[in-house]
Order: C-alpha cells, then sequence, then structure tokens
C-alpha cells in the first residue's frame, strides 16, 4: 500500500511544481528536487497528486480566479512566509477544483471524444467502464459523484459498463435514453430512429415517456417520430461486428447499405433510380475495402458501378445504355 501524504507535503509538493514549471532547465533546482523526492517514501506520492490535480486546474486559466493567479505568477524568489502562502493557496484551489470538477467531484466536466470516416475510437472511462466509437462518431461524457452521463452527439458507440447503482449510467440521444443496469450494449443514432443493441445484461430504453426493458440478445429502436420499433432481421452479432472491422448486412435495402458505406469512406455514392434503393443484400464486408464491397454488391445485384470521380459513384441498373 502507498504511503499516506500529509498536507505539508502536498504543500511541498505544489511548491516544488511550481518552481520546476519557473525553472525546467535549472539542473540545481532538479538536484534538490531530486533529493526532496528521496528523502520520504510519501514525496513522490504527493508529487504525482500534485500534477493530477494541476493538469485539471489549467482547464481553468480563462477565468477569474485570485488564487489561480497568484500560483500562476509565482516565482522562486519569493521565499518564506509569502512562498508558503502562494503553496497554499494554490493546494487549497486545486483541492477544490480536484473535489469540484474531477470525475467523482459534484459537478465534473464534459469531455469530448470523435472519429471521423473509416476510424474507430477505444475510451477507458474513470470508472473503468469503456467506450468504443464507430466511425464517424462523436460523444459527450460527463461523469460526476451522482450520475454518469454520455450525450451521443451523432454514429455509434458501444458501452462496456461496470454497473454502479449510486452512479446511474445513461446514454442520451436528441429524443431518446438508454439506462445501463449493469451491461455491455450498442446504441447508433440515425436519421430517422435511435437503435439499441444488447449484447449482455438488461437495459433500459426510454421515449416519450414509455420505458421499455431489452436483455442480451435483444434488440429495439425509438424513432424520432415517436414510438417503439422492432428492428427487422435481428442480428446482435452483426449489429455489432463494426468492432471487428466489419460490415454485416441481412437482408438490408441497397439505399441503407450506400448510407452505411458513407460512414467509413469520404465518397458521395448516388441511387438515382428509386427502385434499386429497394434492393435487398446480404453478406459480410471489411470496411476498409470500399472497392471490394462495391464490386461484391455489383456481383450480387443488377446494378453497375459508374465511377464519376475518386469521391463522386454513380450506382446504376445493369444495362443501362450510356
Amino acid at each position: 500500500m502507498p504511503p499516506s501524504c500529509t498536507q505539508a507535503q502536498r504543500d511541498q509538493a505544489i511548491a516544488w511544481l511550481l518552481r520546476r514549471r519557473e525553472t525546467p532547465q535549472d539542473a540545481s533546482v532538479q538536484r534538490d528536487f531530486s533529493a526532496w523526492l528521496a528523502a520520504d517514501p510519501a514525496h513522490p506520492q504527493a508529487y504525482r497528486q500534485a500534477e493530477r490535480q494541476w493538469a485539471w486546474m489549467r482547464q481553468f486559466e480563462g477565468q477569474d480566479f485570485q488564487a489561480r493567479d497568484e500560483a500562476l505568477s509565482y516565482r522562486p524568489r519569493r521565499a518564506g512566509r509569502r512562498c508558503a502562502a502562494f503553496a497554499t493557496a494554490a493546494s487549497l484551489l486545486l483541492v477544490a477544483g480536484w473535489a469540484l470538477f474531477s470525475p467523482q467531484g459534484w459537478y465534473g466536466l464534459p469531455h469530448s471524444y470523435a472519429t471521423g470516416k473509416n476510424q474507430r475510437l477505444t475510451v477507458a472511462l474513470a470508472d473503468g467502464s469503456n467506450l468504443e466509437l464507430n466511425a464517424d462518431s462523436e460523444v459527450r461524457v460527463r461523469y460526476n459523484r451522482f450520475r454518469r452521463r454520455v450525450e451521443l452527439v451523432r454514429g455509434e458507440a458501444f458501452f462496456s459498463v461496470r454497473h454502479d447503482a449510486a452512479r446511474p449510467f445513461s446514454v442520451h440521444t436528441d429524443n431518446a435514453v438508454v439506462r445501463d443496469i449493469g451491461t455491455a450494449f450498442d446504441v447508433y443514432k440515425q436519421a430517422r430512429q435511435t437503435s439499441v443493441t444488447v449484447l449482455e445484461g438488461v437495459v433500459e430504453l426510454e421515449g416519450g415517456g414509455e420505458r421499455k426493458q431489452l436483455a442480451a440478445g435483444q434488440q429495439l429502436a425509438y424513432s424520432n417520430d415517436g414510438g417503439f420499433q422492432a428492428l427487422p432481421h435481428s442480428d446482435p452479432a452483426g449489429a455489432t461486428a463494426w468492432r471487428q472491422g466489419l460490415l454485416v448486412f441481412r437482408g438490408r435495402r441497397l439505399a441503407d447499405v450506400v448510407s452505411e458505406i458513407s460512414r467509413y469512406h469520404d465518397v458521395d455514392i448516388r441511387l438515382p433510380d428509386p427502385q434499386l434503393a429497394e434492393l435487398r443484400v446480404n453478406g459480410s464486408f471489411r470496411t476498409e475495402q470500399l472497392d471490394a464491397l462495391l464490386n461484391a454488391v455489383a456481383t450480387l445485384l443488377p446494378v453497375n458501378i459508374i465511377r464519376l470521380s475518386e469521391r463522386e459513384i454513380v450506382l446504376e441498373p445493369a444495362g443501362k445504355a450510356r
């Protein structure tokens, strides 16, 4: 178990942090700092704690806090009681900032994560949970001591949640809320609906004042027009295959397949013929292989791939005269 730190040691750590930031190239300061670290097993812990809390405080540099201003303007030449006063002011500010704005604080701070085309991102959250972002997606995460809230701004995310009844975990879209009851689940915010897929445990989907519970292996959507909708061709494994870099389609409309492809590649794929939009696609495809995917679609369906430019593609009925 690491040694505990006294308040005096935390104050000393703050003073060293400020001094080292002011004179990063001073060899004598570094020697004295190394000697201080070695003098007590609690000193390295105190210093690491000061660094973590200072990182939080730096977020508020643009705001008017007297103690913060004094701490940031600290100079080593200020000695004696005044030096101690600055260290104490900084220490109090850091402790207050940590208590208010850390993931376990009263208020917390939002953090945003986003991906571009054909990118995926895995984030380890402060409570031991994990989120995985699919391509072209964005979330805002806010943790505090009372709740854990994620806003899915766009796209799709998979959540592996560490259950904590004292701090509920919820995912919000424009008109739906997904609440964890100890589980792993996927949320996909689409143009017309929010769809939820549960792989483990149970979640609660709320929309329009109504609530539905989903267990492992179940899928459900909430329409932007209001109302719950069962997903046709329910396939939880296929819905989350993007985590392995795959797109899996089970009787999906070609128009929906084209929409999915556009999340992974910076191309404009058009379907001018409305009858083509209703053709059904079955198969499994690598997300990063655009040419292979389009060629497979052309093999499976009566369509031709017309490349107008590097980023502009048109799908036309096979045999259409040009």
